[in-house]
């Protein structure tokens, strides 16, 4: 084993010891150190992920602001102290059978390895979302930097590190790694104790089944992306076709499509309508810099490959120059659609999408089943629409972690309501979000004290303790 990923897991054990026995207050502290840090380097840290992503400055100042506040957002949610899930049920010999004192709640499970995203070098690198949570959590985490952006995730994970002495966590509770070989050892090493990855399927996969290959395999929660199906009804069409084409396009090109919320592909009844809009303002569209060549050279080749399909159209494409990637929207009929869903029915990262024209509510419907678990999707119809099917909402609840109504996916509030997950292969556990104040569930479990007295208790479960105002005590809050 590469002995750099086998001390970092070894650091951040014995960090975890001791981390573990830390009150809130001073893991809010260390949370708000962080985000005082990323905030205070922002004119550092900046220039050099736009050198190493193509992302524009503005893009890249929000996304530093967005990583700080998840750090905070999670402060809040270890002061609420909800995510304890305090539960006692008192004894009482008087039950047959008889019910012994039972106190429960969640505790940390140890170190956690993360995994980076290339398209967020803050907020979903590496002091991205897992990381907050993991660390909020009560975790130590061992952090694989992305070969997508090497040097500013280096110089994150310096920040969180100084950010971490300043409060006085031990040695290891923060440390990154790097390169494909030390990825793999990470998620094979016997001290780790879960995995969080943010990625495509492709290699979201790979490490799942590395995880479900260990001798004890530990829980692995990947958020892999989605084809993020949007659905237009005909009285939508008819009121506001421009518009909607309008938004459809400035979705699927915000971040140059490289978002894993990014819709791709857009189905209505009667889509000439949309399709005469967007090939007008698809031509207009300016080329997209994407965050390197090998990501817009893969963008190009599916694309490609899902032009050739049969039945497949092209409504209209972009300019392109020598070094940005063309923004492209092509045309399929359902009956096209669902007789070539293989070559079809594929997620492209970049600023390409499909519109699937249907012929009744019947083929509509069939194209929403052929679906499977995504990330969102979401209808534009108007209100008491009497052109909306019945049946698709049940349908897209079925298939989805978050469901939009009249907006569009892409951009993602972090928040207490926020779920960002879903059915397979949107994630690899629905029954977790990787984004907003729930995320740091996925790094508690739970455990159950039977007849202790209060000093042998955690602090939480203690019968004068604070925490208990949320707990739930024979049966009621």
């Amino acid at each position: 084993m590469n002995s750099s990923t086998d001390t970092a897991v070894k650091d951040a054990v014995a960090a975890w010891k001791i981390y573990r026995t830390w009150k809130p207050q001073r893991i809010i502290e260390l949370l708000h150190a962080i985000a005082d840090q990323l905030d205070g380097a922002k004119e550092h840290l900046v220039p050099v992920a736009m050198a190493e992503t193509h992302l524009p400055q503005a893009r890249l100042e929000g996304e530093v602001g967005r990583a700080s506040g998840q750090f905070r957002l999670m402060a809040q949610a270890v002061a609420d102290s909800t995510y304890l899930e305090i539960v006692i049920d008192k004894e009482n010999l008087a039950l047959t059978p008889p019910r012994p004192e039972l106190r429960s709640m969640t505790m940390p499970l140890g170190v956690v390895g993360i995994f980076g995203a290339s398209n967020f070098p803050f907020a979903f690198g590496v002091a991205g979302g897992d990381t907050a949570s993991a660390l909020a959590a009560g975790c130590a985490v061992v952090i694989k930097i992305n070969p997508g952006h090497p040097e500013v995730s280096t110089m994150v994970g310096e920040l969180m590190v100084r950010a971490a002495n300043s409060v006085g966590a031990p040695k290891g509770l923060i440390s990154i790694i790097s390169g494909l070989e030390a990825g793999m050892e990470l998620v094979k090493h016997k001290d780790l104790r879960a995995v969080a990855f943010t990625g495509s399927t492709h290699g979201g996969r790979a490490l799942f089944d590395a995880i479900n290959a260990r001798e004890i395999p530990i829980p692995f929660y990947g958020e892999l992306g989605g084809l993020n199906p949007m659905f237009v009804t005909q009285s939508a069409i008819n009121a506001r076709a421009k518009a909607i084409a309008e938004g459809f396009l400035a979705s699927i090109t915000l971040g140059a499509g490289q978002f894993c919320t990014k819709p791709g592909f857009l189905i209505a009844v009667g889509a000439s309508a949309l399709n005469k809009e967007l090939s007008l303002l698809v031509a207009a569209a300016s080329p997209q810099k994407m965050l390197n060549q090998r990501t817009q050279g893969l963008h190009d080749s599916i694309r490609d490959e899902m032009l050739s399909v049969q039945g497949m159209k092209l409504v209209a494409s972009s300019k392109s120059d020598a070094v940005d990637a063309s923004v492209t929207v092509m045309t399929i009929s359902a009956q096209d659609f669902l007789k070539n869903k293989e070559g079809a029915m594929r997620e492209v990262f970049g600023p390409t999408a499909v519109v699937i024209d249907c012929a009744s509510k019947e083929e509509l419907i069939a194209i929403a089943r052929s679906f499977s678990g995504t990330l969102a999707s979401g209808i534009h119809g108007e209100e008491n629409d009497s052109t909306l099917p019945a049946e698709l909402l049940s349908i897209l609840e079925d298939i989805s972690g978050r469901i939009v109504w009249n907006q569009w996916p892409t951009g993602l509030a972090v928040t207490w309501a926020m779920h960002h997950g879903g059915p397979y292969p949107a994630s690899t556990n629905p029954l977790f979000t990787s984004v907003g104040a729930r995320a740091l569930l996925r790094f508690r479990r739970p455990i159950v004290y039977q007849n202790f007295p209060d000093v042998l208790l955690p602090a939480p479960l203690h019968s004068d303790s604070p925490e208990l105002k949320s707990a739930r005590i024979d049966g009621k809050r």
